[in-house]
């Protein structure tokens, strides 16, 4: 699959968003959940395969506060669509042409992927 990269805190996220992300990776967080960015590096012009897209909806869940209930809606987009308001508070962004997948936080996948983490 493809490698999965996932913000570890506010600084962080904006770090993996706005430096490390480009225009047409694709970017998630869990929707009205405080939790990482997640950042699914692509070549330009490719799309995530379903699985890759579960996946990393399925870590944007899990690391945030959507944790534990049961499921999340987690939003998805190019990283071209996310914009920094001014001045604003490290990971706060805003999303244009967003898309919603749900998952279930008790997946069974995700501990496999929890596995498989890479510490920098």
């Amino acid at each position: 699959g493809l490698r999965i990269l996932v913000g570890r805190d506010a600084a962080g996220n904006d770090r993996l968003t706005f430096a490390v992300a480009r225009g047409n990776d694709l970017w998630l967080h869990a929707r009205d959940h405080p939790g990482s960015h997640v950042v699914v590096p692509l070549s330009r012009g490719a799309d995530p395969d379903p699985v890759t897209l579960h996946e990393a909806a399925l870590l944007a869940a899990h690391f945030s506060g959507a944790r534990g209930q049961g499921g999340a809606d987690v939003e998805y987009t190019r990283r071209k669509n996310v914009r920094k308001p001014s001045r604003g508070a490290p990971g706060l962004v805003y999303v244009a042409a967003g898309r919603t997948l749900r998952v279930r936080t008790d997946d069974p996948r995700l501990a496999p992927l929890l596995e498989r983490r890479e510490d920098p």
